[in-house]
């Protein structure tokens, strides 16, 4: 692009920033290798159901800090070289966007404008929503980035073309990827069980040309089945919806399905797919604060989202 689009400015993250990080709400003096930003709200089927308790999932995550990381020095031990947020990773809390008037066409249209803001500067965006549903904007601003494919960690296939007359919502954020022309390919993974999903949902997934590897299939065949399925040299967004773990690993979310991924394949998918291309943004969906146990999922989603920042940020910074 050649014109910058404008900041944003949201909403003072609470109760605290994201594992205590420092905070910026006006974007014009964002300087960082990634930011994390709340997208609180997806569009409703019905308007008894607004908002629903994926909307509280920013502040419940953020509440979640002291148990994610004790302190930016530390270290992940997953690895045996990783860099710490005390130094050589610059990473922001960016606040939420905010929803004003209830009107969630415009929360929808900032959430894609800070994506693109983020792109366009070379920041890595963490989106934490929210339903899936914030899903669809935040892949219609990563047009900036270019080319991408897109991996869908999820229970469901998404490929819904509208539910209850709506086109934007949870069910189909998959099937508005599909329509967007810097989405290249489309790699969904953990997909199992029951759904909205129809026999023709699935003919039209698959017709486009998405790759859907099973719950079922990655427990019989290993995650690195599907990490060699995947492009090289291509840039990747991650969408993380949680469901698409197993609840034994995740179970603070709304539609619980057993035989998803487990921890240690989440891990493994990451570092695959780091080893292919850049991961130039997160997307992270579902989290519903009311089924968590002992913040076990918030803690989850916390570690996996500073385990990609420092990846991402180590590889970005010994390149430039």
């Amino acid at each position: 692009m050649s014109k910058l689009p404008p900041a944003p400015k949201t909403l003072i993250p609470k109760p605290q920033s994201f594992i205590n990080l420092p905070v910026c709400t006006d974007w014009k003096n964002l300087s960082a290798d990634a930011v994390i930003f709340g997208v609180p709200f997806g569009k409703p089927y019905l308007q008894n159901n607004f908002p629903n308790d994926q909307s509280r999932a920013p502040f419940a995550l953020r509440s979640a800090s002291d148990r994610i990381m004790v302190e930016h020095a530390s270290i992940n031990m997953d690895y045996e070289v990783t860099p710490s947020l005390s130094k050589g990773v610059i990473f922001v809390d960016g606040g939420d966007i905010p929803l004003i008037n209830n009107d969630i066409s415009t929360h929808y249209l900032q959430a894609e404008k800070a994506v693109r803001y983020a792109v366009t500067q070379g920041i890595i965006p963490i989106s934490i929503g929210g339903d899936d549903g914030i899903t669809n904007p935040v892949l219609r601003g990563l047009d900036a980035a270019g080319s991408i494919a897109l991996i869908q960690i999820d229970a469901h296939l998404d490929w819904k073309n509208e539910r209850y007359g709506e086109k934007d919502g949870y069910s189909s954020p998959m099937r508005r990827a599909s329509e967007l022309s810097h989405v290249t390919s489309i790699h969904q993974i953990g997909i199992r069980s029951f759904g909205s999903s129809t026999d023709d949902e699935i003919k039209i997934a698959r017709e486009w040309g998405a790759v859907i590897h099973t719950g079922r299939q990655i427990h019989n065949q290993g995650i690195k089945h599907v990490i060699d399925a995947l492009p090289t040299g291509i840039k990747f967004f991650i969408s993380l919806d949680v469901d698409g773990l197993d609840p034994s690993v995740m179970p603070g979310t709304v539609a619980l399905a057993p035989g998803g991924l487990l921890w240690w394949q989440l891990i493994d998918l990451l570092d695959g797919i780091s080893e292919k291309g850049p991961i130039i943004g997160l997307n992270v969906v579902e989290l519903a604060p009311k089924n968590d146990l002992n913040q076990i999922s918030m803690i989850g989603a916390g570690r996996f989202i500073v385990s990609l920042v420092m990846k991402e940020a180590l590889k970005n910074n010994l390149s430039k």
